[in-house]
């Protein structure tokens, strides 16, 4: 096994599956947009903007982003920029969120926020480095009526620009009123994800595979709670969207990555992929989680391919763009591995 050095893995070929454009979105961005917008900046300095403790300030702070964002010009801005910096950590492909249910609230219309966000990723596709398509994620707090509501306009959306339903925010609501969106996405052809087993039971993310019909779960922390459920997990090779430090930052369920379950979790064969969830407001991109994660677990530069390369395996393209992804990645390891003096991969992966 070859040792992982922190520089290495850092410029590492990259799949991103679970990260959201308003928590990816710049400071000074949301600060320009807030000024704009006439909506009051909390403090001075835009660097201040992005602290907290818990998951309650940093939704506090996700209000003032979502407050900010009022035209589809603002979001197409923000998509943009978080895909610039999406190329800068080594991704080649994200499958990203957004979430209308917190502005539809403040009176910006769905169809405002995907115009912005669908001509970003076109425009990113055609000037970066980088694929990319969307996930709606609703605001679980909203209710079943919303999550309805995102299903059926996300189903009338171009699939090869908006390709999963998700559902986000807190997971201390009654998740059985979502049943009828799950179905409506299904119906439409939508991939299926939910954010579970984050500050919630694994109960949530038994639900979400038995009965919501998701094809991922995002971050699924408390999975190993329950043997059976894992074993299912395991067995159908449903992926989770794992994002160890946020799970550290934010929802402050572990105190530092090295606690985390995810190496059990892939010791014990769960497709767990990597990724940042909130880089912006964290301030903590994904090459970072990768180096975190060969810190905390002492992984080998060979597992850490794999970790790349089961990025692709868990991700919604389709079936040829995957593989061209796989060839890719497979010679830009290479490509690595000779620049810092290392043998070939042999095939391996």
């Amino acid at each position: 096994m070859t040792v992982a050095t922190e520089e290495h893995v850092r410029r590492l070929p990259k799949v991103e599956l679970h990260c959201h454009i308003e928590g990816a979105s710049r400071a000074g961005t949301i600060k320009e947009l807030a000024q704009a917008n006439g909506v009051t900046f909390p403090v001075d300095d835009p660097a201040d903007l992005y602290h907290f403790t818990d998951l309650n300030q940093f939704l506090d702070i996700y209000a003032v982003v979502c407050a900010s964002l009022q035209t589809a010009d603002d979001f197409h801005r923000i998509t943009y920029e978080c895909l610039e910096d999406a190329v800068e950590a080594g991704v080649r492909y994200r499958e990203m969120f957004f979430s209308p249910g917190f502005v539809i609230k403040l009176g910006v219309p769905v169809s405002t926020v995907w115009a912005g966000v669908s001509a970003a990723v076109i425009d990113a596709r055609a000037d970066l480095d980088i694929g990319c398509r969307m996930i709606l994620d609703f605001d679980k707090p909203s209710g079943g009526g919303h999550a309805l509501e995102m299903a059926d306009f996300a189903g009338a959306q171009d699939r090869d620009l908006l390709i999963g339903m998700g559902a986000d925010s807190v997971e201390r609501v009654d998740h059985r009123p979502f049943a009828a969106a799950y179905e409506s996405a299904g119906r439409h052809g939508l991939k299926r994800t939910m954010h579970a087993g984050e500050d919630g039971p694994s109960d949530n993310i038994a639900l979400a595979v038995r009965e919501f019909g998701c094809e991922r779960v995002d971050h699924g922390f408390r999975l190993l709670d329950d043997p059976e459920l894992t074993a299912e997990i395991i067995d159908r090779r449903i992926p989770l969207t794992v994002c160890p430090t946020s799970n550290v930052m934010i929802a402050n369920v572990v105190p530092d990555v090295a606690s985390h379950p995810y190496a059990r979790q892939r010791e014990l064969g769960v497709l767990a992929t990597l990724n940042s969830d909130d880089p912006g407001m964290m301030r903590f991109d994904v090459a970072d989680e990768y180096a975190a994660v060969v810190g905390a677990f002492d992984y080998s530069l060979e597992e850490m391919e794999q970790i790349s390369l089961d990025g692709i395996t868990a991700c919604w393209a389709p079936d040829d763009e995957k593989a061209a992804l796989r060839s890719r990645f497979e010679a830009e390891f290479d490509q690595l591995r000779s620049s810092y003096g290392l043998p070939a991969r042999n095939g391996a992966g």
